[in-house]
């Protein structure tokens, strides 16, 4: 079995990303890869010895366009309500100060956080802006703003690599039941657009991913999704555990069966399948930089709580806010007691099993063991249900 047929998204930078290295348009310049040899050699002496040691900064970089989104996901802090911290967009200005910072070192520009990228206007414009220093570019989008062949032409155009739709069902009425507030038919009609402007473009960019939260409500459409992947030309599906934050979520969108989840129930609580070791790659390869410029450890800090500084505030470097001091403890913390921070108790960084799979819609094989695996595990759960 092709080791990316089952991949665990907790080891993101060390097989996905470095497989994007070859794959997407990137430049891979002696300074790049100078600079992951620093951080990946610094990182293992950090595991080995249990203190923090850092050379180089994070070849991938979370940079959130906007928290603001058009829908209302019952689980989502942005959609529910629940976020504490402001609401904005990024400023092209401060966008490009951060590329001319980070720009020659970084790999990989994630544009997504919390909130809908596509709702800053700018958001292309720093896709293009972050393509001209030769790094590879991702979003993630509900789909709800490539209203015409136009629009995707101008996400074609801009250069992106890579766009991530959540599609949670295959039907208007098992969508909305998780996407409130969402049009099942606008995100199809998109994969459309964006699918002819590529033909008429005659270019393989962005690749197309499917991400497929899977909910108790939704198990019988694992099979349906790969078949809307086939008719729009999608490159591949992530099909993703949820993520829950109590117990009555569990109750209502988690499967019975607990192989199609991240979380354990004991007969009155659902908990993280984690020991929760005392350690973490995302503290050395990743980084989150919010719409503020508020620097989060990584995306499991919805608030920005655990902020490390703000980077434009003038005149920090990326390189000072990686290194500083509360950085630092925040790692010390992490390798020490882990289990001490609150948002790494609900972090799937460690996990036993898989919290994802991705299919490669060019691998038949592939998809033909999925199929099969997921009719098994949706009789299962159809039982534990009666």
């Amino acid at each position: 079995m092709n080791f990316l047929d089952r991949l665990t998204l907790s080891v993101v930078p060390l097989k996905a990303a470095l497989r994007s290295l070859f794959v997407f348009k990137v430049s891979h310049t002696p300074r790049r890869l100078w600079n992951v040899l620093k951080i990946l050699f610094s990182m293992g002496l950090s595991r080995l010895l249990k203190r923090p040691i850092v050379w180089g900064i994070p070849p991938i970089v979370m940079v959130e366009p906007t928290n603001i989104c058009n829908l209302k996901c019952p689980m989502c802090p942005s959609g529910n309500g629940d976020m504490a911290r402001p609401r904005g967009r990024l400023d092209m200005e401060n966008f490009k100060r951060l590329m001319k910072d980070i720009g020659p070192d970084v790999y990989q520009i994630q544009f997504w956080n919390q909130g809908e990228p596509f709702l800053n206007r700018q958001f292309l414009d720093m896709v293009a802006l972050a393509k001209t220093f030769g790094v590879m570019t991702q979003t993630s989008t509900n789909g709800h703003f490539i209203r015409s062949v136009d629009d995707a032409r101008a996400v074609v155009e801009s250069g992106l690599d890579l766009i991530i739709f959540s599609l949670d069902g295959t039907d208007a009425e098992t969508y909305a039941r998780y996407r409130v507030g969402g049009d099942f038919h606008l995100v199809m009609r998109a994969l459309e657009y964006l699918s002819e402007a590529k033909r008429r473009l005659k270019s393989k960019r962005p690749l197309i991913e499917l991400q497929f939260l899977i909910f108790k409500h939704n198990l019988n459409e694992l099979t349906e999704i790969i078949e809307i992947a086939r008719r729009n030309q999608v490159e591949r599906i992530s099909f993703k555990t949820a993520q829950i934050y109590d117990d009555q979520q569990g109750f209502e969108f988690l499967p019975e069966n607990e192989k199609l989840s991240r979380y354990q129930y004991d007969g009155q609580h659902f908990s993280l399948k984690s020991d929760l070791p005392n350690w973490c790659k995302r503290l050395w390869m990743n980084t989150t930089i919010n719409w503020d410029g508020s620097v989060s450890p990584c995306c499991f800090d919805k608030d920005a709580d655990y902020a490390m500084a703000y980077i434009f505030d003038r005149p920090l470097t990326f390189k000072q806010v990686f290194k500083n001091e509360k950085y630092t403890a925040f790692r010390r913390q992490v390798l020490s007691n882990r289990k001490a921070i609150e948002m790494c108790r609900n972090c799937t960084e460690g996990m036993k099993e898989p919290y994802a799979r991705i299919v490669e819609m060019r691998d038949r094989v592939s998809i033909e063991r999925f199929l099969r695996e997921a009719l098994q595990l949706q009789d299962k759960d159809a039982v534990k249900s009666e």
